[in-house]
């Protein structure tokens, strides 16, 4: 009885762990009869008796729970962003791909779904007919090597992907000797690290070895042996009847490229060896024009009216894609084009990579493979697209193609160099002298005609054409840095350029693709280190525009009509390595209409208020710094950076920047010869001091006295810069009278005030916070505290004055008008006299400094 409890014991310990392993409950008459072994007792029938009614009960359970979730039936699906590059799962449309092969596959992971499936689950790598490849990489060397390639049944150990040097990974010993391995790896410093996937039709394990400069990738691939196939849920792989190549490919509808097999006459080698075959299927012919435009996409050539016998079709297809002036019955270019579909060797779909290039047949064109995700698995070959994939015949594999593939023999450069309607973008190419075009690659170029640069704004294109106009720019805003094909593009897509630009590919409903608005009038015409697709119209990116463009498409209108009245256009858009603060359309209707009139009548004035907005050379964000002062196009003239801190909790941008007290609201649009930042304001250059602005102002002539009867006006004067918070006369004359007769008389109790109203520092209204947490307290020029406050009501406060008007600009310093006097804090006690507030007003901590 106590090994029944025993035993029974160590079965109910083994649930959970089933959840980890599938074929839990294969295991448990294994495990109880070697438990029984270990206690040296056997196990008698009524000990089985009690143990069989809880696996059977356990099995139950889980048969129950599995019912009453029947909605996780379904397979969850991947997830894509369109992009054609990322990491693909498996084409469900494939045979032998193991999506569905449970019912009850949750799409989770094998904790779960063992909890919830008690059917045994077994890997079907390790089954029948599994042929292993291991692969070498040698990371220090980059090079490849296949190590092995049998036949036999993966062992245990290497369907657990555990296929590396032993040298380096030594194989499992028992206790003692597992820790001394593990000990010299920890001093040797070796590291492994191991993952398997399984992709559906293939199963591969990879294995990262780190040891004392050694740095290799040990592959494993486990497949389906050579005409054999897995069907869903298989274990192992089955054979299937192989026929010939002329049976398969019959079978499989591709008779037309049968017939041009015959009449090229093929070498009989090339059907008597392994290979893998690209045919194309037989389909109704479309119009010439079609052709010459598209002869891969589907839907185009479904919708086509013209049908022709087919054998007629494939030679005229063959002889129009290779552009080349050839009589359908030459059969010598047919033989090219039927060896370019030939490729020595067995390739699988599961032996593809993105941008693989493989060697033909035809010694002078190779075929491009190119996977995407779109969002099912898409296979290309010469931006053809694969419609059936992985059959078998005795002279090797087939892949069925939608349509002819086109040669790739050329470079983009070389397709460029033979079509006389490119001669506008060879220019570009010669300016700047680009060599990108030419080399090896997987490029995609979206190539204007020589009418659509005829389109161009005639100034635009005088300038590109001399190589004035951010050639380089516009040449990399054509280019992606893969190779995408137009029969992938569905509805719309994004993809970045060369330049790390945004290009929309889009295709309408009628099968017409565009490029950010521009037709795509040539599709898919390959080279040996891309594709080319020829568009009518030029993309400009936004930093190929002018100063003067630039403006217009941005809403700075008004800046842009200013600039025209001025005369300064033509001179902007010459510069180079320039900076343009931009006031926005709101900031310029905001100034009165007389000062604009009188710039309208006055166009030296407006030059110069407009060059006072132009640094050179150009600044941006990163390489500016807190009251950092920048020369301006105006002669003598520099303005001001400041930035100012913000709690970034509680407000939108953690560093608030003013250039004049103007704030930035936009940084670095960039154009062609410089860059844009867009400000709210107009900066209008000081023409005075401090002192001469309050003295100006008839408004301030108290405050003007004051300053010379205290001479505050010397440190005003004095090299530096303040801001000063500015009472008019009628905040004066708002005292007590005994006050203002007081200070009147008194240039100590004189001084004593205004010193409140002057900050050794330039501080904009925009630096004014509102925040919780924080006061914002500045000091004044004799060390005490000013609160400076932004209300939610947008009211800004100094102390306990209200701020009447904003960053009045001097050379030396910025005034904001106030509605009162700001009087010194007096303590009601005097032992609290040299004390130190912090925290709100009204919620203050106050510290005493003593004396």
């Amino acid at each position: 009885m106590k090994s029944a409890c025993f035993v029974l014991l160590a079965v109910i310990y083994l649930v959970p762990a089933g959840a980890i392993w599938p074929g839990l409950f294969d295991r448990l008459s294994q495990r109880v009869d070697t438990l029984a072994e270990r206690i040296g007792a056997d196990i008698d029938s009524s000990l089985k008796q009690t143990i069989n009614p809880v696996v059977e009960q356990l099995s139950n359970k889980a048969h129950n729970v599995r019912e009453s979730l029947g909605i996780w039936n379904r397979p969850f699906s991947p997830l894509s962003s369109g992009h054609p590059n990322p990491v693909i799962p498996p084409n469900p449309n494939l045979a032998n791909q193991n999506e569905g092969s449970n019912p009850f596959d949750l799409g989770l992971s094998p904790l779960f779904q063992s909890f919830f499936d008690s059917t045994p689950q077994r890997e079907w790598w390790k089954g029948p007919n599994i042929c292993i490849e291991r692969e070498e990489i040698d990371e220090s060397k980059r090079s490849n090597s296949t190590i092995l390639t049998s036949t036999q049944r993966p062992t245990t150990t290497e369907a657990d992907g555990v296929v590396v040097d032993d040298e380096l990974v030594p194989e499992k010993s028992p206790k003692d000797d597992e820790l001394k391995t593990r000990r010299k790896r920890q001093f040797s410093a070796h590291v492994r690290m191991s993952s398997c996937n399984d992709e559906g039709i293939s199963y591969v394990c990879e294995t990262k070895v780190r040891s004392n400069g050694i740095r290799k990738i040990y592959k494993t691939r486990y497949n389906c042996c050579y005409g054999t196939i897995r069907e869903a849920g298989e274990f192992g792989c089955h054979a299937v009847e192989l026929r010939s190549l002329q049976e398969t490919v019959f079978a499989l509808g591709g008779r037309s490229f049968l017939s041009l097999m015959a009449e090229a006459e093929v070498d009989p080698k090339f059907l008597n060896q392994n290979h893998t075959y690209f045919v194309p299927v037989d389909r109704s012919s479309p119009a010439p024009s079609d052709v010459a435009n598209d002869v891969n996409t589907q839907n185009d050539m479904q919708e086509a009216a013209v049908k022709q016998d087919d054998g007629v079709r494939l030679r005229r297809q063959a002889a129009t894609i290779m552009r080349m002036d050839v009589e359908p019955s030459d059969m010598s270019e047919v033989r090219t084009v039927v060896r370019g579909h030939m490729v020595p060797g067995i390739y699988l779909t599961s032996n593809f990579r993105d941008e693989q290039l493989l060697e033909t047949e035809n010694s002078q064109a190779k075929i491009r493979i190119n996977m995407y995700n779109a969002p099912a698995r898409i296979y290309t070959a010469n931006c053809v697209r694969l419609v059936s994939t992985n059959n078998y015949a005795h002279q090797g594999v087939i892949h069925m193609l939608d349509g002819v593939m086109k040669p790739a023999t050329k470079t983009i450069a070389q397709l460029l160099e033979s079509e006389p309607h490119f001669s506008s973008f060879r220019k570009l190419l010669r300016e700047q002298d680009s060599t990108l075009f030419s080399q090896p690659g997987q490029l995609t170029v979206f190539a204007p005609t020589d009418d659509a640069f005829a389109k161009l704004n005639p100034e635009l294109r005088e300038r590109l054409m001399k190589g004035q106009g951010c050639v380089h720019s516009v040449v990399e805003h054509h280019v992606l840095p893969n190779v995408i094909c137009s029969t992938v593009i569905q509805g719309r897509a994004r993809s970045t350029s060369l330049l790390g630009s945004s290009l929309l590919l889009e295709r309408d409903l009628e099968g017409k693709l565009y490029v950010n608005g521009k037709l795509v009038i040539t599709r898919d015409v390959v080279a040996s280190n891309g594709v080319l697709h020829v568009i009518d119209g030029v993309l400009i990116p936004e930093n190929a525009r002018s100063f003067s463009q630039l403006l217009s498409s941005h809403n700075l209108t008004e800046l842009a009509r200013l600039v025209e009245a001025a005369g300064m256009a033509p001179m902007l858009d010459s510069l180079t390595n320039a900076t343009l603060f931009a006031p926005n359309n709101y900031a310029i209707r905001a100034i009165p209409d007389e000062v604009k009139q009188s710039w309208m009548t006055n166009p030296e004035k407006l030059k110069q208020v407009l060059m006072y907005h132009l640094v050179q050379p150009g600044v941006r964000q990163a390489g500016l710094a807190n009251n950092q002062m920048i020369e301006t196009g105006l002669k003598g003239q520099s303005v001001r950076m400041n930035f100012y801190q913000s709690i970034p909790f509680f407000n939108a941008s953690p560093l608030r920047a003013s250039v004049q007290c103007g704030a930035v609201l936009r940084w670095e649009q960039d154009a062609c010869n410089g860059n844009v930042h867009i400000i709210d304001r107009v900066m209008i250059p000081p023409e005075n001091s401090i002192t001469q602005w309050l003295a100006n102002n008839r408004s301030f002539s108290i405050m003007t006295t004051l300053l010379k009867d205290t001479r505050l006006n010397e440190i005003l004067n004095a090299e530096g810069t303040y801001t000063v918070l500015a009472p008019p006369d009628v905040a004066f004359y708002q005292m007590p009278e005994e006050v203002l007769s007081e200070i009147t008389k008194d240039a100590r109790k004189a001084a004593n005030i205004l010193k409140q109203h002057i900050l050794p520092e330039h501080m904009c209204c925009s630096g004014f916070r509102g925040d919780w947490f924080t006061s914002n307290r500045r000091r004044t020029i004799d060390g005490s505290w000013v609160s400076l406050q932004r209300h939610l009501d947008g009211s800004l406060t100094a102390g306990d004055a209200h701020i009447l008007a904003c960053d009045q600009l001097a050379l030396n310093g910025v005034i904001h008008v106030v509605d009162q006097v700001i009087m010194p804090k007096v303590n009601a006690l005097p032992f609290l006299s040299g004390t130190r507030r912090l925290g709100l007003p009204g919620m203050e901590l106050i510290l005493n400094h003593g004396k």
